[in-house]
C-alpha cells in the first residue's frame, strides 16, 4: 500500500510542478490561461496563497495544491491541484485533496471548503466528487464549476505527514 505524505511546498520544486502541465489543455484546466506553465508561474501562485503543499508517494513528489483563505468572504478554497502525469487517475488527486481537507479541519476555523474546477477538467471534478465535494447551484459560470464540502464531520486525524500546520505565508512560500 502506498504511503502518502503532505509537505509544505519548497520553491526548488517549482520546475517539477510546472512540468506536469505538459499541454496547453492542462494549463487551461488549471487557471484558464493559454500560455505554457512555468516555474515562475508556480512561484507567483505561492505568493498569492496562504499555504502551498506537495504530496509525496513513497517519497516521490507526485502532486501539488494550495489553500487560500478569503478574509473578505470568510471562507477557504483549495486551488491549483496538479498531479504528475504518470500518477493521474490513480487516486493521487484524491489523496491530496483529502489531506488538504484534513489540514483545514485540524487547523482552521472553517466549516466548509470550496474548490473551483474548469468545466472541462473532468479529472478534477471526478476527484472532488469522490472525496465528498458537491456542486453548488447558481454559483458557477460557463467555464468553471464551484464545489464545496463540509468540514464539520471530517476527522482531522490524517494530516498525511504534516505534524503541525505551518503558519500562513507572509510573502510567499519562498520567503
Amino acid at each position: 500500500m502506498a504511503h502518502y505524505e503532505l509537505r509544505p511546498f519548497a520553491l526548488a520544486e517549482a520546475e517539477t510542478v510546472a512540468s506536469w502541465a505538459a499541454s496547453l489543455d492542462d494549463r487551461r484546466d488549471l487557471d484558464g490561461s493559454s500560455q505554457p506553465l512555468t516555474a515562475d508561474d508556480v512561484a507567483v501562485w505561492t505568493m498569492e496563497t496562504n499555504w502551498a503543499f506537495t504530496l509525496r508517494r513513497d517519497g516521490d513528489l507526485v502532486a501539488y495544491g494550495e489553500v487560500v483563505e478569503d478574509e473578505v468572504e470568510n471562507d477557504v478554497e483549495i486551488q491549483h491541484i496538479l498531479v504528475a502525469p504518470d500518477m493521474r487517475r490513480a487516486g493521487v488527486g484524491q489523496a491530496l485533496v483529502s489531506r488538504l481537507c484534513a489540514f483545514l479541519a485540524a487547523s482552521r476555523p472553517y466549516r466548509e471548503v470550496w474548490l473551483r474546477a474548469g468545466r472541462q477538467n473532468e479529472a478534477l471534478l471526478a476527484c472532488a466528487r469522490a472525496v465528498g465535494f458537491s456542486e453548488v447551484d447558481g454559483m458557477s459560470g460557463p467555464r468553471y464549476q464551484w464545489l464545496r464540502k463540509s468540514l464539520a464531520r471530517l476527522p482531522a486525524s490524517d494530516l498525511g505527514g504534516v505534524e503541525r500546520p505551518p503558519a500562513p505565508n507572509s510573502g510567499g512560500a519562498g520567503s
